[in-house]
């Protein structure tokens, strides 16, 4: 049903979904009437299950019946919440985790061994890597590496360079076991597993022998 603009002219035009029944009531009616259909000018027989509201525009007087099934209204917020639940399912699958590294132990620092202390090191000792006037430009074949695994001279490939680090040994924050492991040897694999985002050009620098001549 459609109604026209009111005195106030304010249009109640909107649609309405579902609607299956209107009662339409004339207030300026004789309000002494005590017959029960006094001032209704139109109505329409609902069913039980129906909801009405009632509304009022100028001197009209209507009811708004909804008729639509209870069971799909009782369905709807179980719908949205399910597709809520899809939603939430499906963005925690899109996630990509950034890889982590591995977890990695740490050892205690003996008094005198800090990062802190290795970096004055670096600045005072006038030759960690053992080169006895040699030049770290050099070429090293990794058969050359592999023969320095003692003393002072434990020396390991990174990233193509060659380094002494058995003046890092006791500095290191796993322990000397652990780098005890890439002596010999090309540690990159290695480093990068436990601490890639670690700068060893900067932290090693004073520790270089040469880059490995790769065949």
């Amino acid at each position: 049903v459609g109604l026209a603009a009111d005195r106030d002219d304010h249009e109640a035009g909107e649609a309405v979904p579902d609607i299956s029944g209107v009662t339409i009531k004339d207030e300026s009616a004789n309000a002494g009437d005590c017959n029960p259909s006094s001032g209704i000018l139109w109505k329409y027989n609902l069913p039980s299950s129906a909801i009405s509201n009632e509304a009022t525009v100028g001197s009209l007087s209507f009811n708004v019946i909804d008729t639509s099934p209870r069971e799909r209204l009782n369905e709807l917020p179980k719908l949205a919440a399910s597709e809520d639940s899809g939603i939430s399912v499906q963005s925690s699958q899109q996630k990509d985790p950034a890889r982590k590294p591995a977890p990695r132990a740490k050892v205690p620092f003996e008094k005198g061994y800090s990062q802190m202390d290795w970096l004055k090191l670096t600045r005072t000792h006038p030759d960690l890597a053992e080169l006895k006037g040699q030049s770290n430009r050099r070429l090293i074949s990794l058969n050359e590496v592999k023969q320095n695994q003692t003393g002072g001279a434990m020396w390991t490939v990174l990233k193509g360079r060659v380094y002494n680090i058995a003046p890092y040994m006791k500095f290191h924050p796993g322990g000397v076991d652990m780098l005890m492991k890439a002596v010999g040897k090309d540690c990159t694999s290695l480093f990068n597993k436990y601490h890639a985002w670690v700068n060893a050009e900067v932290l090693l620098e004073k520790c270089l022998v040469g880059t490995l001549n790769s065949p």
